[in-house]
């Protein structure tokens, strides 16, 4: 088994290697769009005894100003680690009234098993890693170019980190976006539009709404249920 610090390395090269190799420099000369979100493990995913990852949809306005990768154009190794670190500070802040991070916080809680680190130890990622005037990029201009870095990235993820359980809380209208990113196979609609439970290599995913949607809660906890008892 690799260790935690060369598994860390590979995901960075591999974000390295995909942000050189996109569209990233017109996407970053845009005003309109956010800085670039990057998914980072803590040491606690690691030690797991499941390996979770919970993908939400975009991160809204994320850094804009803040972001080596955006604002200074820079595609080294350096500004990828300042990306994926501002993802871990974030990530260490209190949800607040935000419906995602309260979930994110039980469902890692739920699924980590980890005794030190419970509430953190899931791997925070989205689906899209740029949003548009603060809100989803699917009205840019330049969405298809953001669809394939995001999709790009997301797969590297999977592929490197090899999570054991992953939840999507995007919503049934985002599911052709699973799908072209990820070579999957239906395991069960556990509920038409609400819930679909798939599987992406051995990982186990579920896709349920977003946390935000009056009605989602039953579902979520459904969601934690499934997972919970995939091994």
């Amino acid at each position: 088994m690799k260790e935690k610090e060369q598994v860390k390395e590979e995901l960075e090269q591999a974000y390295q290697n995909i942000i050189e190799s996109s569209d990233c420099l017109e996407l970053c000369e845009d005003d309109d769009l956010s800085g670039v979100f990057l998914a980072s493990p803590r040491d606690s995913y690691f030690d797991s005894e499941r390996k979770v990852m919970i993908i939400g949809q975009e991160t809204k306005g994320w850094r804009k100003n803040k972001c080596k990768i955006k604002y200074k154009l820079d595609f080294s190794l350096e500004a990828i680690r300042d990306s994926m670190d501002s993802t871990l500070e974030t990530n260490n802040k209190k949800p607040g009234t935000s419906k995602f991070g309260q979930f994110y916080l039980k469902a890692s809680k739920a699924l980590t098993c980890n005794e030190v680190d419970s509430e953190h130890a899931a791997l925070w990622s989205n689906q899209f890693c740029i949003s548009y005037k603060k809100h989803s990029p699917i009205q840019s201009d330049k969405f298809l170019k953001i669809r394939d870095l995001s999709q790009r990235l997301l797969k590297a993820q999977f592929d490197i980190l090899k999570p054991d359980v992953a939840i999507f809380t995007v919503g049934s209208g985002r599911d052709k976006y699973i799908k072209e990113a990820l070579d999957y196979e239906t395991v069960n609609v556990v509920v038409p539009k609400r819930l679909w439970h798939f599987k992406v290599g051995k990982t186990h995913c579920f896709r349920c709404n977003h946390p935000r949607w009056h009605g989602a809660n039953e579902f979520l906890n459904q969601a934690i249920d499934l997972a919970g008892k995939c091994t």
